[in-house]
């Protein structure tokens, strides 16, 4: 999929103006800084976009990865400064598809890279580290925010941006694991550990525990959350020397609530908490559901998938399945059943996350 330029000039109009920035999100987001951060990030990513297409058959390898992973980086820089900086939330479902692509597009120019006459120590390396800073600086951000506005069926992609060499090591991060395990078939059981361990493995007892108890588990996360990512680069980026802040936000914990159909009224005023993007999350879903009401529950094999979500068919023992809208019902053949029926499974519920 190649999406069409963006229009810069409505993105660049999207800055938070002085008079509106009392309403933002982040108390120690400041104005001073705000600015220049907006125009450094957006205007790095612009430049890159639009100048690389001139250069890419006389620029280096290393030189054209180089440039689209800085691109990459800036761009969910800037989607977290938003959203900081109290603009809407409907930037981030027209901004993550993008981010998307320029993730897929710097793993081709560094997968070109590792090919090259320059990688001359024949290192392979992954795309996105998870063991590195990178796992939140790129993997925990891309999917978070993919999911929370509203691009689930596209983790499919995300995962083979992050597979890339990580797989062939047998990294694999349970919190995302459990985050993408119902829209990606043929994942590993996820594991019992993080790869970058606190906080992050916190949340596998909010997986785990029993409905009711998820509340109250999320808002002991979210109270610990902090000190708990002392190591993160996040951490202890305010004040005076905030060049690089674009906030304190457990994305990972909005991703989960909604993930989990979690109740956040108990925490959805803590600190790092984003609840604007669980809100927005829940009204697309609800909104999806509510057009969804009116396709058929019965579909024969063949046909397209008239909504995303959990099916079964009769022709098969545990066929139950997550199918994305669009996609066509196989045929069962052999089936002492005749003809395939698929059918919509009334209960929605995720296959075990754990």
């Amino acid at each position: 999929m190649t999406l069409s330029m963006p229009d810069w000039q409505q993105w660049f109009a999207w800055k938070v103006s002085e008079a509106d920035f009392d309403r933002r999100r982040e108390p120690y987001l400041r104005y001073a800084t705000y600015p220049q951060l907006f125009d450094e990030h957006l205007g790095g990513v612009a430049m890159v976009t639009t100048d690389l297409p001139k250069h890419m058959l006389k620029a280096r390898a290393g030189g054209r990865m180089t440039s689209t992973r800085r691109r990459l980086w800036s761009t969910l820089d800037w989607m977290s400064l938003q959203y900081s900086a109290g603009a809407s939330v409907q930037q981030w479902a027209e901004v993550w598809p993008h981010a998307l692509e320029w993730a897929e597009e710097y793993s081709k120019l560094h997968a070109a890279y590792h090919a090259s006459a320059e990688n001359s120590s024949g290192d392979i390396t992954p795309h996105v580290s998870l063991v590195s800073e990178e796992y939140w600086i790129v993997a925990l951000r891309l999917v978070c925010f993919g999911l929370l506005t509203g691009h689930a069926a596209r983790m499919p992609q995300v995962m083979k941006v992050l597979d890339y060499a990580n797989a062939d090591l047998e990294t694999y991060d349970g919190l995302l694991e459990r985050l993408v395990a119902p829209y990606v078939s043929g994942r590993p059981t996820p594991p019992d550990t993080a790869t970058r361990h606190l906080p992050y493995r916190k949340l596998f007892k909010v997986f785990a525990a029993q409905p009711e108890q998820r509340p109250a588990l999320m808002a002991t996360y979210l109270d610990e959350w902090y000190h708990a990512s002392r190591r993160e680069p996040y951490v202890n980026q305010h004040g005076e020397g905030d060049v690089d802040f674009y906030g304190y936000w457990s994305w990972e914990a909005a991703a989960t609530t909604v993930a989990l159909g979690i109740d956040d009224r108990s925490y959805r005023d803590m600190a790092f908490y984003p609840k604007d993007l669980a809100d927005f999350a829940r009204a697309l879903a609800a909104d999806v559901t509510a057009q969804a009401e009116a396709a058929p529950e019965r579909v024969p094999a063949d046909e397209a998938v008239p909504r995303s979500g959990w099916w079964y068919t009769p022709a098969k023992v545990d066929s139950r399945r997550y199918f994305k809208q669009g996609e066509v019902f196989p045929q069962i053949v052999n089936s002492d059943c005749g003809d395939t029926l698929w059918i919509w499974d009334r209960d929605q519920t995720p296959r075990s996350l754990i």
